[in-house]
């Protein structure tokens, strides 16, 4: 871990939980909030990386913000269908 001024790292040191070595972790989904959280748990909870699985049925990862992969197209977010139908919170 790196410890800069001015970001997280700087001032939280988490402690590493206590049998955390001897946990494992899964996600069902490879979408923004299980990304995050294997983030974290590598992060803070000082997990080691190769014991956190994640599963996902599709062929790309990130959920509902996978978008699509043809820049000549353009770029659209699939999470659109669980917004407002005029946008604003896009």
């Amino acid at each position: 871990m790196r410890y800069t001024a001015g970001n997280y790292e700087a001032f939280a040191r988490p402690r590493k939980p206590q049998g955390v070595d001897g946990k494992s972790a899964w996600f069902v989904g490879a979408g923004l909030a299980s990304l995050a959280g294997a983030a974290f748990l590598i992060r803070d909870g000082q997990m080691p990386g190769n014991k956190i699985t994640i599963l996902e049925e599709l062929k790309l990862p990130g959920g509902a913000l996978d978008g699509i992969k043809e820049p000549k197209k353009g770029f659209v977010i699939r999470g659109g269908r669980e917004m407002e139908d005029h946008f604003e919170t896009l």
